[in-house]
């Protein structure tokens, strides 16, 4: 999977299930490649894993 870009937006093509799909648009190319990461399930920054972690929190309600 790599980004391309299509006029001022980027996409993914990838293959899931034997089935060609497109992701996005995304307005930059780190956005299609943070989609990739996450859709691959690399790992993310702390900081960021941080942040979802309290979002989790507060919509998810505290354990």
């Amino acid at each position: 999977m790599t980004p391309k870009q299509i006029g001022d937006e980027w996409f993914v093509h990838y293959r899931l299930y034997h089935e060609d799909l497109v992701a996005g648009p995304f307005k930059t190319n780190s956005e299609a490649w943070r989609w990739i990461d996450r859709f691959t399930g690399q790992p993310i920054s702390p900081a960021e894993k941080k942040s979802e972690w309290i979002a989790a929190k507060i919509i998810g309600g505290a354990k």
